[in-house]
């Protein structure tokens, strides 16, 4: 009994130590990421009105990373899922394509970093 006690203890030890990877974003690293990645559709400053949307004809547009009232909204976990498995993960524009295996965790906490600092 002690001992399952104690293994049950180092697992939630474990757990709470386990911080997810966008908790350490880097701002400027996720800039730069979105200028080469993102901003055709999320647009330069982050309002969601890039120029690709028009072509694309979008009829599900992004919400504006500027809007501090919906970007609280989101959790980091929303962000990261819809990151790793593009749009249609969400319930979003499927065309938003997902970047699990093109972007590591460290750079996807980078992106949730820089999102989050637009809507301050």
């Amino acid at each position: 009994m002690i001992k399952q006690s104690l293994v049950s203890a180092a697992a939630i030890a474990m757990a709470m130590v386990a911080v997810p990877a966008f908790a350490a974003g880097n701002v400027a690293a996720g800039a730069t990421i979105v200028t080469s990645k993102c901003v055709g559709c999320h647009g330069s400053t982050g309002a969601g009105d890039g120029p690709e949307l028009q072509m694309l004809n979008v009829t599900n547009p992004p919400i504006p990373w500027t809007n501090k009232a919906q970007m609280s909204q989101l959790n980091d976990d929303y962000l990261s899922k819809i990151i790793n498995g593009g749009g249609g993960s969400v319930g979003k524009s499927p065309l938003m394509p997902p970047f699990k295996g093109k972007l590591s965790d460290q750079q996807i906490s980078d992106v949730i970093a820089y999102i989050r600092s637009l809507a301050k």
